[in-house]
């Protein structure tokens, strides 16, 4: 006999999925920040290239030997997102930047500014050797409102969304595009972000990065996990 008693249960039960599922199809935002004050923070970061070092609060590349020194962090499937940091260039620094949608050690997109003559480069690595890069368009950009010197905090950022990249100096817009594939290279849909340098000691501080499914706990219980978990339930009920 069906009794209120079930029927209660049946709507509960009903109400509960219907709750869970709507979650589940929701992008959850969230972010990863690193302040690098503690020098244990460098163990979540794959060094691929280069001498790296967590001193004085900041992560820096402390060689200035290596071309395309870097390290990387996040998940393989990480899409679209920001990604930011503040820069020092050191002692006989060059060239330092940003990495996003690295699907190898080999394999990713890197934008920084150029001290001299002024401009920002943009280029995609590929291939197996650290130093094999195709020019993307636009390779090289003038900065703008900027001055980039060595000893200098700037902050540099990267949005990438889809195809759209852009990136920013001192939160002003430097330059955008549309990722195209360059030659026989593809496109790179998805991947990890990261700092970089090139034969240039430099120093990174207040590293954060952003966007759909990123986070240190951006969503406290997966709602997938949490569907399948419920739906166990009400079966064993």
């Amino acid at each position: 006999m069906f009794t209120h008693k079930h029927w209660f249960r049946s709507i509960t039960y009903s109400l509960m999925f219907l709750c869970v599922f709507m979650l589940s199809q929701i992008t959850w935002s969230g972010e990863w920040a690193f302040d690098f004050e503690d020098p244990k923070q460098a163990d979540q970061w794959k060094v691929a290239n280069g001498t790296w070092k967590i001193q004085n609060g900041v992560y820096s590349e402390t060689s200035a030997k290596e071309k395309a020194a870097h390290v990387l962090f996040g998940e393989a499937d990480w899409a679209d997102y920001t990604v930011e940091a503040r820069i020092r260039l050191d002692a006989g620094g060059k060239w330092a930047g940003l990495v996003v949608r690295a699907i190898s050690e080999y394999e990713y997109y890197i934008v920084y500014p150029e001290p001299t003559p002024g401009n920002a480069a943009f280029f995609q690595h590929h291939g197996k050797a650290f130093d094999k890069r195709a020019r993307p368009e636009p390779n090289k950009t003038e900065i703008k409102g900027t001055k980039i010197t060595e000893g200098t905090w700037f902050h540099f950022k990267i949005v990438v969304k889809g195809n759209d990249l852009k990136w920013f100096i001192d939160n002003q817009l430097q330059a955008e595009t549309k990722l195209a594939k360059v030659g026989d290279l593809d496109v790179y849909k998805k991947g990890k972000v990261g700092i970089w340098a090139w034969q240039t000691k430099a120093s990174f501080d207040d590293f954060k990065v952003s966007g759909p499914g990123i986070g240190n706990g951006a969503t406290a219980v997966d709602p997938r996990r949490k569907l399948a978990t419920t739906w166990s339930w009400l079966k064993q009920d």
